[in-house]
């Protein structure tokens, strides 16, 4: 729950600073007409990235609607604050995220002069100009509306769900596919996606700790849980 998350930061920084982010990225950038190839690729575009938005939108709007009717219902009333949890926490993700953006000089591949760009390629810890502008690039903004589902997790944790893996591998599924999407097109280094991951997923877990400040007892049956499995598989 805690030390996985700092692993996966720790990798950031080294795909940045051994360059592997810039090696994985040029791989879609084509040097000697200086343009972008899957940019404006309808799957990665117009299916993957637009779609994506519309389809995050559309989640949240069902999810509040959804949280009208269990507010109004005296039946699933006691399901209402786990609906509340769920939207808050799938929301906070891409909200740090996004005033992350408005913060950092990190910007996108296809702004960098490595890839035709006008600006410098900027790591996370590099100095910065003083007059240097916002990049709006890191961390990544669109990968967030898939790892925000991460809270999905929770959610099947705090009902006692077998099925609580499911909510994990969904939220991890979107991340990767809409992150992917977008390094494809240019828009985002590997790092900026990680990054990302960890925040969306720090966000939810904090939260349930928030809203459920007694329920550490479930994490806990979790963790063991998932060692009891490691166990057995090992034997």
């Amino acid at each position: 729950m805690l030390g996985l998350p700092i692993l996966i930061l720790l990798l950031a920084v080294v795909l940045q600073y051994s360059d592997i982010d810039v090696w994985w990225i040029a791989h879609f950038f084509d040097a000697e007409r200086g343009i972008w190839l899957y940019k404006t690729h309808w799957l990665f575009n117009d299916v993957i990235h637009v779609g994506g938005q519309i389809f995050d939108k559309l989640i949240i709007a069902l999810c509040l609607i959804g949280y009208v009717v269990i507010h109004l219902n005296k039946q699933l009333r006691f399901y209402r604050k786990l609906m509340l949890f769920f939207i808050v926490a799938t929301l906070v993700g891409p909200i740090v995220v996004g005033i992350g953006k408005n913060l950092t000089h990190l910007y996108t591949p296809w702004d960098v002069h490595l890839f035709s760009g006008f600006y410098p390629y900027i790591r996370l810890f590099d100095p910065v100009a003083q007059d240097a502008p916002i990049g709006h690039a890191f961390p990544a903004g669109h990968a967030s509306g898939g790892y925000c589902f991460l809270s999905l997790y929770f959610v099947l944790l705090h009902l006692k769900s077998p099925y609580r893996g499911l909510g994990l591998i969904l939220g991890l599924a979107l991340g990767i596919i809409f992150g992917l999407a977008q390094q494809i097109r240019g828009a985002h280094f590997p790092s900026h996606d990680l990054v990302t991951l960890v925040i969306c997923w720090y966000g939810s877990l904090i939260m349930y700790l928030l809203f459920y400040p007694h329920q550490n007892a479930l994490l806990r049956l979790a963790y063991n849980d998932s060692e009891i499995q490691s166990g057995a598989i090992e034997r």
